[in-house]
């Protein structure tokens, strides 16, 4: 079970696991096409959801954006 969620293989499970499963491109991605596609099938009446449902999504794409470039940023002052 601890495998399943060492997702750094580094025979651990801590904060780092989360940080790299949460704060990846691929993640980001996903949030970015959600605020794509929801709104499209909210204006088209396929759902019903409140718009400020989509600026919280879109606070938390690009918080973590952020976050990611920061991190990155800091890698490379360390190398």
């Amino acid at each position: 079970m601890k495998k399943l969620f060492d997702f750094n293989n580094d025979g651990k499970v801590d904060k780092e696991d989360f940080k790299h499963l949460m704060l990846r491109y691929e993640i980001i991605l996903l949030g970015g096409m959600a605020l794509i596609i929801l709104p499209i099938l909210n204006s088209m009446g396929v759902i019903k959801v409140d718009s400020d449902t989509f600026w919280v999504l879109a606070g938390i794409v690009i918080s973590a954006e952020a976050i990611l470039e920061i991190i990155n940023e800091r890698r490379k002052q360390n190398d």
